[in-house]
């Protein structure tokens, strides 16, 4: 027994002495906890305004990563390591201010809303880009959502027009982060940050960093055209102190002349035009496919140049529903899909659901069709824009299904998807993975 306990010390102790961190913290305030880890790690610790919280921890360990982790644990705030000796902290899963029910979705007619994907960057905390739309979501019933809705409505009505406007935001900052922009900038005032480093860290951490708090904008009746660069609607970033508050003023001129939708997407009635092929590994088929997309409408058309096609039709009834139908041939049998799918958008992620009977017919001579399958699907949607300027987009659709049949049980499978799309100037072209009632299906497509 006494060479347990003595054991037990002798491991204690040298936890304690090879410890390079050993802190003690009773009720004290998560800012000034750290401060602390700053001083005795040597690190950078920027943290979000008004990140509050009460400490009370013992903290012995070799590094300060796992100093992060006790001291965070059972809080609302994460740290995020941004490169060597430089860390984050705040709520960076937090959920977008307002709730579902009081979003609004802006379907923009004239404005191209990838033209000020520079704003859209400073309101990520409001605002949500719906994916391969011209479309935006916009969360709350607040004073500060008002004034974002007027900003976007003044922008639709006005795109096309030679008005040059001035918009302006205010994010707030905590003061950490501004003596670190400070320290980068390397000129004290309230000139516009030049510093490559502070504008670019700015950028990349903008939306973990800062919290929106007024939008503004006006239109500018007299100005010289040459002292302003409409094409790239650069954001311009002022850094203020008063009254022992921080923050980060965000202005940006631009003429909405620039703004419209092209006229050739116009014409064509949103007509996309899809060509694919695909292999499926279970049954060793190369299916080949040709898609297109008018208006509401979506038609297919695939072949495993072995005499088996399928003509898939849908239409839109509203912006999240569609109906449609499923032709296919197999050896003598024509098989006849009926199908339903809807699709919600939420804060960061889309959930679809696509509910289908299938049915076959044996008698072409007949009307009756016999139903042999009911099958419903759900998936979640997560997109993540890739790139400088996040022009590609990586997709994943992890979900699961339950199919009841008439010859077998019921039964529950996974479902598991993901594509990435590369654009071009007027295309884009899409490799997909797609894992389905335990089928395997790689496919390559181009849409124009």
């Amino acid at each position: 027994m006494k060479k347990v306990l003595i054991l037990i010390i002798v491991v204690f102790s040298a936890s304690f002495y090879f410890s390079n961190i050993h802190l003690s913290f009773n009720e004290a305030p998560l800012e000034e906890v750290l401060q602390k880890l700053e001083e005795v790690s040597g690190s950078i610790i920027l943290t979000k305004v008004n990140t509050s919280r009460k400490i009370t921890k013992e903290i012995n360990t070799l590094d300060l990563e796992s100093a992060l982790d006790i001291i965070l644990y059972s809080t609302d705030y994460e740290y995020k390591k941004v490169r060597h000796n430089l860390y984050l902290v705040g709520d960076f899963d937090l959920i977008i201010q307002g709730s579902v029910q009081n979003a609004t979705e802006i379907n923009f007619k004239s404005l191209e809303i990838t033209k000020i994907s520079n704003i859209l960057m400073l309101l990520n905390q409001k605002v949500r880009k719906v994916p391969n739309s011209n479309s935006i979501i916009l969360f709350g019933k607040d004073e500060l959502s008002s004034e974002i809705l007027d900003f976007f409505n003044f922008l639709d009505d006005n795109a096309g027009k030679n008005k040059v406007i001035t918009y302006s935001s205010s994010h707030k900052i905590s003061k950490n982060l501004y003596d670190y922009l400070i320290c980068l900038e390397k000129n004290y005032g309230d000139s516009p940050l030049k510093s490559k480093d502070a504008i670019g860290f700015l950028e990349s951490n903008f939306s973990l960093l800062t919290d929106l708090e007024k939008v503004e904008f006006y239109e500018v009746l007299d100005i010289n055209e040459a002292d302003v660069n409409f094409k790239e609607n650069i954001n311009n970033y002022y850094l203020i102190k008063k009254d022992e508050e921080y923050r980060v003023l965000v202005t940006s001129t631009f003429n909405l002349e620039n703004l419209t939708v092209e006229e050739k997407t116009k014409n064509v009635s949103n007509l996309k035009t899809n060509l694919g092929v695909s292999y499926q590994f279970d049954s060793n088929e190369i299916i080949s496919s040709i898609s297109l997309q008018f208006n509401k409408s979506y038609f297919k058309i695939s072949s495993n140049f072995n005499n088996n096609f399928k003509f898939t039709y849908k239409t839109t009834l509203n912006d999240r529903v569609r109906i449609g139908a499923i032709l296919k041939n197999k050896e003598d049998l024509i098989n006849v899909s009926f199908l339903l799918d809807d699709y919600e958008n939420f804060n960061n992620f889309g959930l679809y659901g696509i509910l289908q009977v299938n049915s076959q017919i044996e008698d072409l001579n007949s009307i009756l069709v016999d139903i042999n399958e009911l099958s419903y699907d759900l998936m979640a949607a997560k997109i993540y824009s890739i790139g400088e300027k996040q022009t590609s987009e990586f997709s994943l659709y992890p979900g699961f299904g339950l199919s009841i049949s008439k010859e077998d049980q019921a039964s529950i499978y996974l479902n598991f998807g993901s594509q990435y799309a590369f654009p071009f100037q007027k295309s884009k072209v899409l490799l997909s993975y797609l894992f389905h009632k335990h089928l395997h299906t790689i496919s390559l497509s181009a849409e124009f």
